[in-house]
């Protein structure tokens, strides 16, 4: 059985308590006990910020991006990378997409 524990503001489970204290050099009064700890789910946290999975793929390569968009929406693939577009002259974005490399993505279904 795991057991989970908070120590300075960070949760940790460990399926053995003893070990995992002896490991980190602390004791038992340095720690709190998280009887059930509270693990969102990601459909739950999804569901709270209004937004939806889809995946977008290229044909020039077989990477699956998941990307997260409003449900109300279907922004542009443009508009989805918008702010990772590769420019040489400030040397800012992701280098792999480019102009040429956006006409090749399009949303799987």
């Amino acid at each position: 059985m795991e057991t989970t524990f908070k120590y300075k503001g960070k949760l940790y489970t460990t399926p053995n308590l003893e070990k995992k204290l002896k490991r980190m050099k602390i004791s038992i009064d340095d720690i709190e006990i998280v009887d059930n700890p509270i693990i969102k789910k990601e459909e739950e946290i999804e569901e709270e910020l209004n937004l939806r999975q889809v995946i977008v793929c290229s044909n020039q390569d077989e990477i699956r991006r998941v990307c997260y968009i409003p449900k109300d929406r279907h922004p542009s693939i443009r508009e989805l990378f918008k702010n990772h577009i590769w420019n040489p002259e400030t040397k800012t974005g992701v280098k792999e997409i480019t102009e040429e490399y956006l006409m090749t993505l399009y949303y799987e279904n």
